[in-house]
């Protein structure tokens, strides 16, 4: 095992470095709509934010339906990060899902360990 790593290792934890991501969408968009190219912005912001999924860890005692969860999730930003296809760059729709799945994931964690949650009406 490595002593280190760059962009972290966890599951809440690289989340949380994954969302703190979410604001700098708004300095990409400003960047690329001088050039005329505000897309290019969602496939550079899934690639910085996306740094923190690499290493995301799964737990074997959670439920298997919130392993998959997270396994879907963690292949779709790390597939965004650098698509094999380069046609299917990362959209503004995609950042909203991945944002909004974030969120959720984090929610239903709390949930299996038994705490109550409830949505923000601010987020």
């Amino acid at each position: 095992m490595t002593t280190k790593s760059e962009f972290g290792r966890g599951l809440c934890y690289n989340l949380g470095l994954f969302l703190a991501h979410e604001r700098s969408i708004e300095g990409d968009k400003e960047s690329y709509n001088r050039i005329g190219n505000e897309d290019r912005a969602y496939v550079r912001w899934f690639y910085g934010a996306a740094d923190h999924i690499i290493e995301l860890q799964i737990p074997e005692n959670l439920s298997p339906y919130l392993k998959g969860r997270i396994r879907k999730f963690r292949d779709r930003v790390v597939g965004l990060r650098l698509p094999m296809d380069v046609d299917k760059n990362a959209t503004k729709e995609d950042y909203f899902w991945a944002i909004l799945e974030a969120r959720n994931l984090l929610r239903l964690i709390d949930k299996f360990h038994g705490v109550k949650t409830m949505k923000g009406e601010y987020q």
